[in-house]
Order: C-alpha cells, then structure tokens, then sequence
C-alpha cells in the first residue's frame, strides 16, 4: 500500500490516552506519526472528524448486507457492507453444513479471501462455530448439523482452510471435548467454549485444557443458579474467559450487560456482532439455506422466534456500550477493538492507534456514528459515498 493519508480529530484515542486534538499520519499502509495538532496539514489527502478510534475488530460475524458466507465473491460483498459500520477486521463465522465435506467445502471457499483485498473490511481468519456444540444449546443450529467433537476431522477441517482457520468452538460437556480442545490449542487455534449446557466445572476444565473464549456470553448457554452456575458463572469468575458480548437489545438485557461488564472489567468483554448475513435488509421474511429467517424490530429470528443472529451494524453496538455501560473513549477502545486483538494473537499488527501498527481506523462523529473507515491506510467507506 502506498500513498499518505492524514486524519484529524477532536480526540484521537490512543492506548494510554486521549489526543485531543490529534492528528494522525499514514504512509504506506502504516502509523506513521500520532501528534498533537491543532488542524491537519494539508498536503495529500485528509480527514477529519470527531473521534478517531482503532478499527472495530468483530471476531464472531456470519454475513451481512444480504451476503452469506458461502464463496469468495459473497464473502466480500459482505466485508465491504461490514466496513459501514466501522468494522477494519472480521473473522468469518462457519460450520454448518449437511457433511464435514459441505462444511470442509465451504471453509476453503471462504479460506481463499482471508487476508486479500476486499474494498471493505480485512477477514483476518475463519471461526467454526460449529459443528462441535450442544444440541440443548444449538441456538438457530439444526440438530442435523451437529458433531461429536473429533480430533481427525479438525485436522482436516484445518487442512481445508489451507492454515487459515484460526478459531474453533465447542461444547465442553460433549464427549471427546477437552482433548479436542487440547488438539486445537496444539495446532494454534484460539479456542471458544458455547452453544453448550455445561456445568460450571466442566467449562472451568475446559478453561483448564486451554478454551479463552466464551462465545456470545448469556446467549445459548446454561444460565447463572446459585446452586448451579453454569457456563454463565464460570464466564463471570473467570479471568482467563474474554467475554464475548451481543450489545444490540435484543441478545442481551442491558442490565445483564452491565452486571457481565462490572464481573469481567474493561479488558474482560468483547463487542461482537454475531451478525446474520440479513443484517442490513429491511423488515421481513427470508429464505436463506432453506430456512426461514424474519427480520422484526432490529432482531432476525426464526420462525419459532429463536434468535438466529443480530442485524445491528457494529457502531451500534459501541453506542450502546456508553450509553448502557457507561464506557468512557478507552473502555470503548478496548471493548470494540484491543481485547478482540489480543485474544486473536494479532496485537502487534493491529487494534490500537499507536505508530508501527496497521493504519485500521474508524473516524467518528459527536454521536459515535461512522464517518470513515480505513483499512491498512485505504479509506474503505466514506459517509455519503455508499453504493447499493
């Protein structure tokens, strides 16, 4: 990436404070300069704006826009609308599928954009969130979709995305499940633990074999009972668990949010998406993989009214986070874009506004709206600029 880029804003918010006014210089694709400034100096192209935030990195997201994870091309389609909400980095959540081959199939499918350009956002790596996940806990999952945790065909599910699998999940309490986990952590995945009805010390030995992640905290996992705590009480008291959080209203009650956000503290909980690939469309009934989704009053649910993903773009979700967990800029920082980095493993390339990291920035307005979002250096989205 070549070419310089300028951004200036009224607060620019780094790891350890908020620049106010700041200006940030970008050359060849990188942070070059992080300074105080009280207007940008013009001399190539620049920005300006509000509040300017690391990139949102969303690390569970299934489409958006209309687009499905099925194919390269729908692939990028969807990272391209994921960016208008101010998404710079996204991990693309498979794992359904008729066989392990359809799910094999479409994980190599998807392998093929990661890390390519796509005009929108970065896919970093693909996330099986299935198949390996409880049948009491499957969410909008069909039972025939399921597996029994399995060492071999993870090793050929990794050989199928040609490296580029980078996060597994799965029930603790199936069979076969803490040395499938051991396995994914051995190869170098990232390991989440959900869709599941564990007790509170089958998640802690789930924990133990080396699970960091507690995929979409509250949402299709067993609940917090004073008796019996569950993957809930485990994700509250665990400091190892990165709490995975739905903040669109419709997943998670504020008031729960709030709790899970006073329990874990500002490192402890990720926004996340969880995006259904309808996310973006008006009102209505869909067809999508023979199933039938209905989109209503900001949720997507199946016809039952299981709720089968979020429609609510990204910068939602971090206006709701100040507004319903009263996060300040760097709580914000940290709640949409550096805990998500570190639990990633990509912290030395991205999620911060610092020099020598990826230019992955997302420039805001007063009210937390999205402005610009800039992928390595590219101004992917522009406000008033949209296609389609």
């Amino acid at each position: 990436m070549s070419g310089a880029l300028q951004v200036f804003a009224e607060r620019v918010v780094m790891p350890d404070g908020v620049v106010a006014p700041g200006f940030v210089r970008i050359e060849d694709g990188r942070i070059v300069a992080v300074e105080h400034a009280k207007r940008v100096p013009v001399d190539g192209e620049a920005l300006a704006g509000a509040l300017l935030l690391p990139g949102f990195i969303d690390l569970h997201w299934h489409g958006a826009g209309g687009h499905a994870l099925r194919d390269a091309e729908e692939t990028r389609q969807a990272l391209r609308w994921a960016a208008r909400g101010g998404v710079t980095t996204c991990y693309a959540g498979l794992g359904g599928g008729a066989s392990l081959e359809a799910i094999a199939d479409t994980v190599a499918r998807v392998a093929a954009v990661v890390e390519t350009e796509t005009g929108g956002a970065r896919l970093a790596g693909i996330f099986l969130e299935g198949p390996y996940i409880s049948v009491a806990k499957r969410g909008a999952w069909t039972p025939a979709q399921l597996r029994t945790p399995n060492v071999d065909e993870l090793r050929l599910l990794i050989d199928a995305s040609g490296g580029q699998l980078r996060r597994i999940n799965v029930a603790p309490e199936l069979p076969g499940a803490l040395a499938f986990i051991r396995a994914a952590r051995a190869a170098g995945l990232v390991v989440s633990i959900g869709h599941s009805d564990a007790t509170c010390e089958q998640a802690l030995a789930a924990v133990e074999a080396g699970a960091t992640i507690a995929n979409h905290a509250f949402n299709a996992m067993s609940g917090l009972h004073h008796r019996a705590p569950g993957l809930v009480g485990a994700t509250l008291v665990c400091p190892d668990l990165l709490a995975e959080l739905i903040l669109d209203g419709a997943h998670v009650h504020p008031v729960a949010a709030r709790a899970l956000f006073r329990a874990k503290g500002t490192e402890g909980v990720a926004l996340i998406t969880d995006s259904s690939p309808l996310a973006g469309l008006p009102d209505g009934t869909y067809e999508v993989g023979g199933r039938t989704l209905i989109v209503r009053e900001g949720s997507c649910r199946l016809a039952d009214d299981t709720l089968a993903g979020s429609v609510t773009p990204f910068d939602q979700h971090v206006r709701n986070a100040a507004r319903w967990l009263g996060a300040g800029l760097l709580e914000l920082a940290a709640l949409s874009s550096s805990n998500a980095a570190r639990a990633l493993g990509i912290a030395d390339r991205t999620g911060a506004i610092a020099v020598g990291l990826d230019a992955d920035l997302v420039l805001l307005d007063g009210e937390l709206h999205v402005l610009a979002t800039i992928v390595g250096g590219r101004v992917v989205y522009r406000r008033g600029e949209e296609q389609g």
